[in-house]
This record gives structure tokens, sequence and C-alpha cells, in this order.
């Protein structure tokens, strides 16, 4: 088990804001990168922080801003989508990391049966890409009911998952705002489950708010998630709203550090 900080809490151009929290923690914490390649200052902050990067256990969320994995091939959408992607395995290769997040879809569900079809179709060809290279392609529960988005409800999501075979990563965040039941979810997913993406919320809005800050009892799922998933990966996504409040983040990240120990 590793215990990540996302950067999805920054724009592109505050991507080295995550450098002093890998440096606090002196290894001990790593990063989850969330790319931004579609902004030009991005991939030159990522390089110069690199020597800091390869130093700490990476991982990368896949492209989401500019991307739509549920484009049909050869639309100019998923010719964007997949320009993105390899920008984003290079860097994976570069610091070894431990699996790329990937959404099935990101925009709102209109044609849900072509949008699933192609989603799959699409999640296969980018998985043959990373798995030249040994990096997994975590499929994660992506989309809340609130804006529309959500393709796959706990049912389709849990039966998707198993029946092809994917490597899973969780969002707490979005089961909670969907209603889903998330220990049902961990314990049928319990063998194909590699990370978590941590944070809370109301029940009802995707707002990525502290570990403490709504109505998601995140003490219990620490509790599930050493029952069922004792090495899968907790990933701190917290929204832009948070990233000023580094006495706050910094607070979780020893919270999380003393479960991974035993509290």
């Amino acid at each position: 088990m590793a215990l990540l900080i996302s950067t999805n809490m920054y724009k592109a151009e505050e991507f080295k804001r995550i450098l002093p929290y890998v440096e606090t923690w002196k290894g001990r914490v790593g990063v989850e990168v969330f790319p931004m390649f579609h902004r030009e200052t991005f991939a030159p902050l990522l390089e110069e922080s690199m020597g800091v990067l390869s130093r700490v256990p990476i991982s990368f969320h896949g492209p989401y801003y500019k991307a739509e994995h549920s484009a049909p091939q050869g639309t100019p959408e998923y010719g964007d989508t997949m320009e993105l992607v390899k920008q984003t395995l290079y860097y994976c290769r570069k610091l070894n990391s431990r699996y790329m997040v990937f959404h099935h879809n990101n925009c709102a569900v209109g044609d849900k049966e072509r949008m699933l079809r192609d989603s799959c179709m699409n999640y296969r060809r980018v998985d043959e890409l990373f798995f030249s290279f040994g990096i997994p392609v975590a499929v994660e529960n992506a989309g809340v009911m609130d804006r529309n988005n959500m393709l796959l409800d706990e049912e389709e999501f849990v039966s998707l998952c198993q029946g092809e075979h994917y490597p899973v990563l969780i969002d707490i965040g979005h089961a909670h705002a969907n209603g889903w039941n998330l220990r049902r979810v961990m314990e049928r997913l319990r063998g194909q489950i590699l990370a978590y993406h941590v944070h809370n919320n109301d029940g009802i809005h995707d707002s990525h708010r502290r570990i403490s800050d709504g109505t998601l009892d995140v003490r219990s799922f620490l509790t599930w998630a050493r029952e069922y998933t004792p090495e899968a990966d907790l990933v701190v996504e917290y929204g832009m709203e948070t990233a000023d409040d580094c006495r706050g983040i910094a607070e979780d990240v020893e919270l999380l550090l003393a479960w991974g120990h035993g509290l």
C-alpha cells in the first residue's frame, strides 16, 4: 500500500505546489499526477519536477480535460484523446507509474449503449499501449448523477469490471454521491482493486472535500479497506477549493499514514 496525493487540486501552472508535500514526508508520500498536457505550461513544469518525483511512488490519472474515451474511433475527439494518452504514457514510463486511471466517459450520458460500446473498445486500445510497459490501466467509477455523467450504476460497474477482468480504482466520493453501497462494491471487487481516490462530499455533489468534511464515514471505509484490500493504494484527491488549506491537507495525510501503521 502506498499513500499518494493527487495534483487534481492545482491548475496547470501550479503543478510544483505538490513538491513541498513530497519533501515533507521524505519518500513516505507519493504523487498521482493529474495530467494537463492541453496546457503548454504543464509539461515543462513536470519536467522540472522529475528529480523529486522519481524518488517517490507515482501514479497517473488519465487525461481528463479535452479527453473523451466514449468518442468513436476516427473522430477528432478520439484523436485528441489518444494524443493526450500517448503524452501521458511517455511520462508514466519515465516515472515508473504504478498504474494509469481510465474514465469510460467524462461527458454527459446520451446514447448510453453506443457510449459504452465505444469506451470499452477504446479501453482495450489504451490497455494495449500500456501493457507493453507493464503499467496497468485501472478503470474508475467515474461520473455522478448530479452531473448526468454516471454512465454505469453500481451493478453495471461491478458486473462490467468482473466480466472484463479490469484492474479497478474506486473513487469513494463518487460512490457516495451516487448512493452506492461502498462496502459491497469493495467486497465484490476486492481481488481487482489497485487503489482508491479518497475525498468526501454531501452525498450528492462531487465536491472533492477533505476526508472529515462530508457525510461519508471515512473511518468505516478505512476499516473495510484494511479488511478487503490491504495492498491497495490510497490517493488523496481533493478539489481546487481545498488547495490552500495546507495545514488541513497535512493533517489528513498524517491520519492516513497512521492508519497504514494500524490506527
